[in-house]
This record gives structure tokens, sequence and C-alpha cells, in this order.
């Protein structure tokens, strides 16, 4: 059937309710070719011969800047072809030269499994010669010198790679032949992980440096706002960035669908969940091959089960629905993909596991589940269908929070594909201080060393390890004095201080920061790991532990606070109609309860009696004139509620303009400052030392505070809803809050602002 059939068929549907809010195509493009400057080897020019591959011109403009030995980054949509292009140039290199090695990293297992295949394939073609393995964690220990020692291409990920670097002598002549560094997925180093990679690739260059390398680096990525800035940090290197796509792509229908409302007042919608299940039967109904993403492992899993029992109902064959995610066995996994490559299955509800360029063929049809949390995340997932010139059906069904009911209203933002900012932080003190303890057990670091990677910040932190006696001075430089292997204390994933080790029947799970433990592994928590769900018995914060016990459960919590923030330095500050600051700060938390919560309904709400939290980080913060205080006060209005809506608003939206999950930044207003009595809303890093998320909204704010106008007046509600001003995460339990208010000041912001312009 044709899709705009189709979408009229389901406006002509009797349970129809006006839930398609948006509708537009994107066009067809035909495929662009391009040359190469020079001769593959005649084995790879056959192979492309044979498989009837011609290739795209960013294929040949990515394979001409490599072949000129420039560090790349290729940043075309998915399934455009990335894979091929380093493929082709380490398989080239190593048909010309056999002393040639290159290392590749992905951050999944599932997409390494992937790319081992394609590069087996290739081994093929070169009759042995590219001997490609994977060595990581799952391999068995006896098979690992022969990698080390044979292979030419080593396929990892960067938690392997961070425990390796340590024993590097075993890596000799794999490190003295390194040509070439693969990073697959590199938008998906951001954050505190990013920053942390960020560091592991230069204590890497350094290793490799000793050994006399100089490989180049090329990394495929989703488009991002500022490929150069985020690359260049990550690896520490000059880039030439790819992003002009020749791929071909059929006609591809873009759906928004938004819940409708089952309250006369506007203030609940119908669960997401239910209006994604019915959207995928009728998909099923007529054979669209279907891929549906969701946003945790249990809704994959119950939607799955949900449409399974409905075909069955409907006297279909419902052994073509199955689920997908992280915590199944790798084989069982490999099967799934390969079943829908194959189209043997219709549909798979998967979480964002299957996001990434792992091959499942050519779909029909891709169903969003909720807003992924980026725009890009977005059109990576969009961009799982359309990979021929057949037409393929893509929608998005939103939830009811504020930043996706924006999307659904501002459809012009998200068609944009304005993507947002991938955030690095190189300055970090906690997360420098661990990686400078690693790099200082790897090989004796200089001083002169330390402030060629580093810098000044380096050399404070030198200091500072060596007064703690982590590093000591030996005649080669400074080393490592620890008594605790610092690759196995330093975690890529937070920032390099005191730690909670989370124990389960005995062994070790993970280990995470108080910070995150306290949001996470507090007792009677739901803690969720690689897709698996645990109940936390105890945290023992003098132990720095805390026991979990696997558990199956239908709900998840959430930890609520209240913060308190105390400006230690102001570093930037402007006038963007309101004062806006920037600096250091000071947040103290208090987590006083938790929820037990399904996706539709809060089951529970219990108190917790934890310890009050207090960490140094980064803020904004936005400083409310008196003058428009003065008017609203004047008509007896409800200045803190207004404040306190326009707060959470502007949390709701701030992951548009930096890539981050709401959940990685806190916030909080204040009516009148203690220190100088002035109304001030504050937003953080959520992190110690902070990662430049808030500095990112800093620079895009008065854009920000616009937008956050418009979500608030395009609201249907009166009064306030989860659409607009009420957060999930509000330890006050959204009180105060004043909707009109909020309007009012940022009116008056709007007002201002454009005097200034």
């Amino acid at each position: 059937m044709k899709i705009k059939q189709f979408l009229h068929e389901i406006e002509a549907n009797s349970s129809y309710r006006q839930q398609m809010i948006f509708e537009t195509t994107i066009p067809a493009r035909l495929a662009k070719y391009g040359t190469l400057d020079f001769k593959l080897e005649p084995e790879l020019a056959e192979w492309l011969k044979e498989n009837q591959l011609k290739l795209y011109s960013h294929q040949t403009e990515a394979l001409n800047a490599i072949h000129k030995g420039k560090n790349v980054v290729i940043t075309t949509p998915t399934a455009s072809g990335k894979t091929l292009i380093f493929s082709l140039s380490v398989a080239n290199a190593v048909a010309r030269r056999r002393a040639v090695t290159a290392l590749f990293l992905y951050p999944t297992k599932a997409l390494a499994n992937d790319q081992l295949k394609k590069l087996e394939e290739l081994n093929q073609v070169l009759n042995g010669r590219l001997r490609p393995y994977i060595y990581d964690g799952d391999t068995p220990s006896e098979q690992r010198p022969r990698i080390r020692n044979f292979a030419h291409v080593i396929i990892s990920n960067p938690y392997a790679l961070h425990q390796y670097l340590d024993w590097h002598h075993k890596w000799d002549r794999f490190f003295r032949n390194l040509r070439y560094i693969v990073i697959d997925e590199a938008h998906q180093y951001r954050g505190v992980f990013g920053s942390n990679v960020a560091q592991l690739i230069r204590r890497l260059n350094r290793i490799i440096d000793y050994y006399g390398s100089t490989p180049q680096f090329i990394l495929s990525s989703a488009t991002i706002n500022n490929p150069e800035e985020f690359i260049t940090k990550l690896i520490g290197k000059p880039i030439e960035i790819i992003k002009e796509d020749g791929a071909e792509y059929g006609v591809k229908h873009l759906v928004l669908w938004n819940p409708p409302f089952i309250d006369r007042y506007k203030l609940k919608r119908r669960s997401p969940h239910q209006e994604t299940r019915d959207l995928l039967i009728q998909h099923l109904k007529i054979n669209y091959q279907t891929l549906c993403f969701t946003l945790s492992r249990r809704m994959a899993e119950l939607i799955s089960m949900w449409t399974r029992q409905d075909l069955r109902n409907h006297e279909l064959d419902y052994s073509k629905v199955m689920s997908y995610r992280a915590g199944y066995r790798p084989l069982e996994r490999r099967k799934i993909e390969n079943k829908l490559r194959n189209r043997e299955i219709q549909a798979v509800v998967s979480t964002n596991a299957l996001e990434v360029g792992i091959d499942i063929g050519n779909l029909d049809a891709v169903i969003l589940s909720g807003f992924p949390g980026t725009i890009i995340s977005t059109w990576q997932q969009i961009g799982r269908v359309g990979r021929t010139l057949r037409p393929s059906l893509a929608t998005l069904v939103l939830f009811e929070d504020p930043l996706q009911q924006f999307l659904g209203k501002h459809p012009d933002y998200f068609l944009g594909k304005n993507p947002e900012n991938a955030i690095i932080d190189l300055e970090n003190p906690y997360i420098l201080k661990g990686h400078i303890l690693c790099a200082a057990a790897e090989l004796p670091l200089s001083l002169k060393e330390i402030q060629k990677i580093w810098g000044d910040n380096g050399k404070i932190i030198a200091q500072e390890l060596r007064e703690e006696e982590l590093i000591e001075i030996v005649p080669a430089g400074l080393t490592s004095s620890s008594t605790k292997r610092p690759a196995s204390v330093v975690s890529l994933n937070a920032a390099f201080t005191d730690s909670i080790e989370v124990i389960v029947r005995g062994s070790l799970l993970e280990t995470m920061s108080i910070p995150q433990a306290y949001r996470e592994a507090h007792e009677g928590a739901i803690l969720i790991h690689q897709g698996e769900t645990y109940l936390v018995e105890n945290l023992n914060l003098p132990k720095k532990q805390a026991v979990v016990s696997p558990i199956e459960v239908d709900y998840y919590t959430e930890a609520m606070s209240t913060s308190e923030v105390t400006v230690l330095k102001t570093l930037k500050s402007k006038d963007i109609g309101f004062p806006l600051f920037f600096g250091q700060v000071k947040v103290t938390e208090t987590y006083h309860s938790y929820r037990k919560k399904t996706f539709d309904e809060i089951l529970e709400i219990l108190p917790l009696d934890l310890p009050t939290l207090e960490f140094i980080t980064k803020a904004l913060w936005i400083e409310i004139p008196q003058d428009v205080i003065n008017s609203i006060q004047l008509d007896k209005l409800d200045f803190p509620g207004g404040i306190h809506a326009m707060e959470h608003a502007t949390i709701a939206l701030s992951p548009m303009y930096a890539m981050c999950d709401r959940w990685d930044i806190g916030g909080t207003s204040y009516p009148s400052y203690p220190v100088d009595g002035k109304a001030k809303v504050f937003i953080y890093d959520g992190f110690p030392g902070g990662i430049g998320i808030s500095e990112r909204i800093f620079i895009k704010c008065d854009i920000l505070l616009k937008n956050v106008l418009n979500l608030i007046k395009d609201c249907e509600c009166k009064e306030g809803c989860p659409s607009c001003i009420q957060s999930p995460k509000c330890g006050n339990d959204n009180f105060p809050l004043d909707k009109k208010v909020a309007i009012m000041i940022l009116e008056s912001f709007l007002l201002f602002n454009e005097k200034l312009n």
C-alpha cells in the first residue's frame, strides 16, 4: 500500500483523534558518485567491481584525503556508507605494505561484531592478509598474545583500551606499526564519558609517540553543530571534515504524532505507549516491515508483548514480532539482526541499541516512541529507513514533557536539522586528575610533557597528586605510587572523585560517583545496569558500597532533591535584556524522598535519609530586574510561582542547545537571593567540576528564553501542566507554579532583548 493511502486510512479510522499534528515529505535524492585520485590495490578494485559497488562522492573525497595523510571525520547521515571508507583505507594500506596495523574503536560490542563481519569479507579478498580480530573483555586470555602479535586490525572499545594501556609493552609490535586509529560513532563520546575518552586518547597518543608511530585518525559521526571544535577536542589533532553526502535516498514521509487529551481540562494525554502499540499494529496489518524505538528496555519488552497479544487476538502471525535490547546474549542479538535483514520477521521493538550503524537491511517504516533526547539521535533513528530509492515512513510519537511538546508545535526547528552542540570539557580537574595518574602509571611523566598535554592545570593537579602521595619522583620522571592500579579505580563514566562500588552477590557490578549514587543507588532504588534491573538493598556511605540484588519489577524510581547554590566566582557576564552571568558555584543538594513510578503514574512517594551533598561545579544565572518584579507584585500576582515555572521550562528546553539529558543539569530559583536580595534563576552542571553544559547554554541563552516563552504560551492548558511548566524532578512537588506570571517575566525579557538589538 502506498504511504499516502495508508495515512488517509488512519485518518478515516473511528479511533482517530487528530493525532497527526504534522506531516511532511523529504524528497528522494539520486546518488552522486566520485573518483579516486589514486588506484586501489587490484584485489580491492576487483571486489568493488564484482559487487557493483560504486563509490559515492563523499566516500571518494574521504578516501582521497586519507590517502594524502590527513585526519578526517565523516559526518554524513546514517547508512551513507561510512564504514566502507575506513575499511577500504585500512585494507588498501595492508595490501600495499604488510607491516601496517590499525585500531578500530567502537562504543558498543554489537557494533564491533558487525564491523568484524565486514572486515572478514575484505580479509578473504586479500587472501587472509588483513587479519582482523576483536580484542576486549570477552576475548579469552589464551588467545590474547596471538592476537597482539599477529593481527593487522584490532577492534575494541574505550573501556577495554583504558585497561590495556599500562600493559603497552605487550603491544610493542602493534603500536610500532600503527598507521590508523578508527573511531566510529564519535558523537557518542560527549559529556562526562566523552571528556574521559578525550583524555584516554591523549594517553594513547603519548604511548604511540613512545613507540615512534604517527597514525592517522579516521572518525565517523552523526551530523553535529560543531564538528571541528568537538573532534579536535576529542583527539587533540587538526581534522578535515567530510560532510557533503552523495548517497541515494528514497522519498521519506515524516509524521509527528501527539496522543490525544483524555480529560476536558487538557491536562492529561493518552499514554504514548498505547498509541505506539496501536500504530505498530496498523503498520503490521499492511505488511510494513517496521522498527520501533522505545526509551527503555522495559517498554521495548512491553510494547512487543502487547503487539504479539493483539496480533494473536486478530489471528495473525505474532511470531514475527521481536524485541531487541542490551542484556540479550550476543548470539541472540545476531540472530534477530539477521532475521530483520533477511525480512524473516516483520517488526522489532528496540531500545536505542539499533540506532547506530548495525546493518539491518531495508525497512519500510520506523516508529519512535518518544523523542530520543537529541535531534542527532532522532535523525539517526529515522535514518534506519529510506536507505534505497523505495519510499519509507517515519513517525515520532510525542510524550507530554515540555521539550517534546515544543518540538511538536515547532517542527521547523526539528526539520531544520539544526543539531545540538556536542560537548567535551578538557578542563574538568577531577577528570584530569584521574588520567594524569593513569598516564604516570603507563610511562614516567616529565613536567615538560605535563605542560604540553595538560597545560598549567596539569601542573597544579600533578602537584596535588604528589601531596596526596599518589605519584612520586623517580629518575625517569613522575610515576604512580598508588597502592591500587589507577586504571581500575578511574571510571570513564565519572569524574575521579570518591566512588561507590555496586555489589551484587559478592561481585562488583559497577562503580559510580557519589552524586550518581544519591540519584540511582539509594536504598529502595531500582538500578538499571546494561538493561537489567536491580533493587538497591543498602547504601553504605562510610564503606562506599551499595548492595543490590536482581529483580523484575514493573516500576522505576526517581530520587527527589532540593538544592541551594552559592556563587564562588563570576567568570563571564553579559546583558541579553536581563543580566546574565556564568561562573563557579557550590551546590548543596538535599535528597529527601523518592518516587516509585510507572510510565503513566506515580505509585508511591517514600522518604530518604541521606546526608547533604555538596560539590563545586559551573553554572549560569539570570537576574530578573527589580522593575519587572515590582509590576508583578503591584498586581498582587505570585512572583515566586512565576520564577519557579520559568526555571522548570528553561531547564526542560536546555538540551536543545547542549547535547545532554535533562538529568545532567540541575537548577533552582530564588525570588530573593540571600546574598544580595536579587531574583535569580540558576542552571548548573550536575557533575563535580562542570563539563561545559551550562557554559554552552550561557552562549545561547537569549534564543533559549525566547523559545521558553513560546513553549509556555503555546500550551493548551490554563494553569500549567507536564507539557509546559511542571517538572518530574521538582523537589518541591511542583509548588508554587504560576504560568501567567512566567509569561509576564519572559515577555518583559523579550521586550528588553529587542531594544538591545
